[in-house]
């Protein structure tokens, strides 16, 4: 019997452009308030050793680093040091950049009429990796699109202490949502994260690929969906195995 559906947050639920070009400008604008002239492929540069860093962190220690961390790592690179209220207010921008993203973060086509069916029927968690955005940030987009109440359970890396694949942010969902692995289902548009880390603690796991038709195929998912709608129905037709 089906108890429990998992989605991921990026790809899944959510999709947009990057909030990279905004925090750029920001941390630029900043930087020359205080006396520092950097070209823009110094700061591109730096952007890119702190996310090389970050890559390797969520990899290999299966974590994602606080946003004051990756900023910290920025100004370590370009040399140059700020008042440290500055930099906390740099922070508290770049997790909250994506608010001003033009056109904003929306909900994938069908998202939210099929996550208020299916929650009438299943116990529904998140289960995310954050980047720069905390959880606390996502909640809010949860909340403007009328869908935060929908789920019984969330996972956000950045407060659970572990990033997908790592066991525990599956096992810690699925406790919360009172359901054994078998009876659950997770949905997710990567590979390595989503598909690999549901199946290996005995999960169901569904490629996304509405928003981005992950190229890794390690690891093979029980179904791959593109639509809401298409996944409504599969999970009736599981639900219907199960149940018969």
């Amino acid at each position: 019997m089906l108890k429990a559906i998992t989605f991921d947050f990026w790809g899944t639920l959510y999709h947009g452009a990057s909030a990279k070009p905004l925090r750029l400008k920001r941390l630029n604008d900043v930087l020359r308030v205080h006396g520092h002239d950097v070209d823009v492929a110094a700061l591109a540069e730096a952007e890119r050793v702190a996310w090389d860093v970050w890559d390797r962190v969520w990899r290999e220690e299966y974590r994602t680093l606080p946003t004051g961390d990756w900023l910290g790592l920025m100004l370590a690179h370009l040399d140059v040091r700020l008042p440290p209220a500055e930099v906390e207010a740099l922070a508290a921008y770049f997790g909250e950049a994506v608010f001003e993203l033009d056109p904003p973060l929306c909900m994938v086509d069908g998202m939210r009429d099929a996550v208020r069916r299916l929650s009438q029927r299943y116990r529904l968690g998140i289960i995310s990796d954050t980047g720069l955005s905390s959880g606390r940030v996502l909640r809010r987009f949860l909340e403007r699109d009328a869908v935060f109440d929908c789920f019984a359970c969330l996972s956000f890396s950045d407060e659970i202490g572990v990033s997908k694949p790592h066991p525990r942010a599956f096992r810690r969902t699925l406790d919360c949502l009172d359901a054994q692995p078998a009876e659950a289902v997770h949905i997710g548009d990567l590979t390595r994260t989503d598909i690999a880390g549901a199946k290996a603690i005995g999960m169901r796991a569904v490629r996304f690929t509405g928003s981005n038709d992950d190229f890794d195929q390690s690891t093979r998912p029980d179904a791959a969906v593109a639509t809401y709608a298409d996944f409504e129905r599969l999970i009736r037709e599981w639900d219907g195995q199960a149940s018969g």
